[in-house]
């Protein structure tokens, strides 16, 4: 009996002095640690807005964004899809450094001057969010999704965010409510998010974002100055055209289009 007991003890204590599993890496953490100049992260994103009795449209987006000590300081996505009509196909270029935001396009080019291939049309306060209600780039909104989560496994967090707790987390209004899942990959670090929100027909608008390649190297520069028009140069009518699909986009708010 006496070696049962001891055979019994000494099997607890190897339990017991084994190594604890090491805890999930805080995402806000994570994130924060990946602010470092010269450094970004890889996005692969598609949008998609059903409305009722109409075809679906889509946009898809690829590209990078640089980050800074406090965050991010300069992007640089293309946007390739349909919208507004399905039959319209677009394809323009979107860098944004520091404040200031360019766009380029085929598209566009018969509006621009001869040898301008840039227009610079000022500030764009969603050019670092792509196109979801919420920037996960800023550690405030990262950390709302995950205190508002309902269910989390550690690696998928999963939540509903009503208009008002959207509007305060972001600052925007995304229809009557927002469903959310983020996945958080072994290091920490947002690896996928997707949100979707009714829309104003009664349809759906889904977005769904895949995060890669997070701090490597990436300098993102303006256009040459010598191939950039600002907004104000250009015509008032096709300027008038342009900025109000970049409304419809999501790329400029509503209260730009009023300063112009």
């Amino acid at each position: 009996m006496k070696r049962v007991l001891a055979a019994a003890v000494a099997a607890t204590a190897l339990v017991t002095a084994a190594p604890a599993q090491a805890a999930t890496p805080d995402p806000v953490k994570a994130l924060k640690s990946q602010f470092v100049p010269g450094h970004g992260v890889k996005i692969s994103e598609l949008g998609r807005t059903v409305a009722k009795g109409k075809k679906p449209t889509a946009l898809r987006v690829t590209g990078t964004f640089e980050f800074g000590a406090s965050g991010v300081v300069a992007s640089d996505v293309t946007i390739r899809g349909s919208f507004l009509k399905s039959s319209e196909k677009i394809v323009f270029r979107a860098v944004t450094v520091g404040k200031q935001s360019y766009i380029q396009s085929k598209d566009y080019e018969k509006t621009l001057p001869e040898g301008k291939t840039w227009l610079n049309i000022g500030e764009a306060s969603r050019a670092e969010s792509t196109f979801h209600p919420f920037n996960i780039f800023q550690p405030a909104q990262l950390k709302g999704l995950l205190s508002h989560a309902k269910s989390n496994t550690g690696s998928l967090y999963r939540g509903t965010l009503t208009a008002k707790q959207t509007n305060k987390l972001s600052g925007l209004y995304f229809g009557p409510s927002v469903d959310y899942r983020l996945s958080i990959g072994s290091s920490g670090l947002p690896s996928r998010l997707f949100t979707g929100a009714k829309n104003s027909s009664g349809g759906l608008d889904t977005v769904d974002t895949r995060y890669s390649d997070w701090g490597h190297k990436v300098t993102i520069k303006a256009p040459p100055e010598e191939l950039v028009i600002s907004s104000e140069e250009l015509d008032q009518q096709a300027l008038d055209e342009l900025l109000q699909e970049l409304r419809e986009l999501q790329i400029l708010p509503n209260e730009a289009l009023a300063s112009r």
